[in-house]
């Protein structure tokens, strides 16, 4: 079974349990939270984690100035050519 038979798989029993609560949500979301109960696994809720203060300031790749110099034997670039319509 490749990645694109379980999609379609999926979505079809997306596409049914939805059919069968008459595509509310709120029905939907009780059903699954009482599957979630009899299923008897205990769920977790972790306490989300303080921002903490940076260290110091990211330090730029390249320091703050003039452009890097170019030899004077190198060429420029020619620009690509362009097609008209």
């Amino acid at each position: 079974m490749n990645n694109r038979d379980e999609l379609v798989e999926l979505r079809a029993w997306r596409d049914e349990f939805a059919k069968s609560h008459r595509y509310d949500i709120h029905e939907m979301a009780a059903a699954l939270r009482e599957l979630d109960k009899a299923a008897g696994n205990k769920l977790i809720r972790g306490e989300p984690r303080s921002p903490v203060a940076a260290r110091a300031p990211n330090k730029p790749l390249q320091p703050p100035g003039a452009a890097n110099q170019v030899s004077p034997g190198s060429m420029p670039l020619e620009a690509a050519p362009t097609t008209e319509l």
